[in-house]
């Protein structure tokens, strides 16, 4: 069975089977979203959220506690004698808070917005985890690319050779020119195998970005030469800073800090509440020179009315930390919008650079190839000197390279402006 085909069923059950095993771009993202660790742990921290949302609404609830235990008392040499008390008590007790003045509202809604964030963060880390997915499945395309480059520089550099050792059987070019072709042989092998190599490094770079275990080589769909649709730049800026998650999550991190603020003002304000108690109890107490008196089960309840006097400015400091750490939010939500036009920009002047080279360079490959066409030729014909076909040959290869360079620039400049934007999760 193929590798591609095992890791297909192993990271996309889903994926229907078929004749192309090859795997798309939308395979890998898939695979990553559901298997990268970040992934998860930015799920679990939105669960920890959740968890203190929990905490922060339990106020709102009675507090009911239950406590039994068995308590034996002696005292010696009171003006009755010795005292012998020994209990079994149980307490059932329950304690509400009426009215704190909005201090338990506060933190739960504190605690609501730090959920949000969580889970705006976790969209950014998916958001992060699908650029990188994106860069290493165009990096691995480049990398196989030019392992045909690389095969094809071959076997020119070995037909080049073939030639002038005919040529030098025949008498008509020295010996210089076949161990010059030799030379370039080598060159190209060795060429050959470090793209060979590079194909394995992106390879496991794929997997790594996939949050996959590193394997054999993968069969990939070829899109490196694929167009996009392009928002323009000033419409690009605005969803950048309406859609991306970290500008959303400073919104509402600067929203739970607001309530943070509010919540710890309430300390200000006094605290209503109610709460009872009912003590099943029993034993004895005995007193030196008194029959033994059975002790008997007992009941309070009450209404409580607390109001901080003085704390030493312990509230006022816990608002003004709280203001301050408000502060610090927006500071860092305004510096963050700058970072964020920035990256725009220059993803957007990244991706008119490589569409522009593009064009340039699939120019200078039809012109590479034809010179190099016409050096072959010339030499084949005996009146060419076998520097010009090596030349040709070099500015090929390099024609080849750089084409391949500005179709990788381009699919990862649109990569980059689309995470810029904060597009989706795909």
């Amino acid at each position: 069975m193929r590798l591609s085909v095992i890791i297909a069923i192993a990271l996309f059950p889903f994926s229907p089977a078929g004749a192309d095993t090859r795997l798309t771009l939308d395979d890998c993202i898939n695979a990553a979203l559901k298997n990268q660790p970040a992934i998860r742990a930015a799920r679990e921290s939105v669960n920890a959220g959740q968890g203190r949302e929990t905490q922060a609404a339990s106020p709102y609830f009675p507090q009911v506690k239950a406590s039994t235990g068995y308590s034996e008392d002696r005292q010696l040499g009171g003006a009755l004698g010795e005292t012998i008390t020994k209990s079994y008590t149980t307490t059932l007790s329950v304690n509400q808070t009426i009215y704190d003045f909005g201090r338990t509202g506060n933190a739960l809604d504190a605690a609501r917005f730090g959920t949000r964030s969580a889970e705006l963060d976790a969209e950014r880390v998916a958001q992060d985890v699908l650029l990188n997915v994106k860069q290493a499945y165009f990096a691995l395309l480049q990398a196989k690319k030019l392992v045909s480059v690389s095969q094809k520089t071959l076997e020119q550099a070995e037909s080049h050779l073939k030639q002038a050792e005919a040529f030098f059987r025949a008498g008509s070019r020295p010996r210089f020119d076949v161990t010059r072709a030799e030379v370039e042989v080598n060159s190209a092998r060795l060429g050959r195998i470090n793209a060979k190599n590079n194909v394995r490094t992106r390879t496991i770079a794929l997997y790594n970005a996939m949050g996959a275990d590193p394997g054999d080589e993968l069969e990939i769909e070829d899109v490196l030469a694929a167009t996009a649709s392009v928002t323009p730049f000033e419409q690009a800026k605005e969803e950048a800073l309406k859609n991306r998650p970290e500008m959303r999550k400073a919104g509402s991190d600067i929203e739970a800090a607001r309530a943070r603020v509010r919540a710890e003002a309430s300390n200000y304000l006094p605290t209503l509440s109610a709460g009872g108690a009912y003590n099943r109890a029993r034993g004895s107490a005995e007193i030196t020179g008194f029959p033994p008196g059975d002790i008997k089960d007992s009941w309070n309840a009450g209404v409580t009315l607390s109001l901080p006097l003085f704390e030493g400015g312990l509230t006022r400091g816990r608002v003004g930390e709280a203001r301050a750490n408000q502060q610090v939010l927006e500071a860092q939500r305004d510096m963050l919008r700058q970072s964020i036009l920035i990256e725009v920009s220059q993803s957007y002047a990244d991706l008119e650079s490589a569409k522009a080279r593009i064009g340039v360079m699939e120019s200078s490959l039809q012109k590479a190839r034809e010179n190099l066409a016409i050096a072959q030729g010339r030499y084949e014909a005996g009146v060419g000197p076998p520097l010009e076909v090596t030349d040709a040959q070099v500015a090929s290869v390099n024609a080849e390279t750089d084409h391949v360079q500005a179709l990788y620039d381009y699919q990862l400049a649109v990569a980059r402006l689309y995470k810029a934007m904060g597009k989706g999760s795909k």
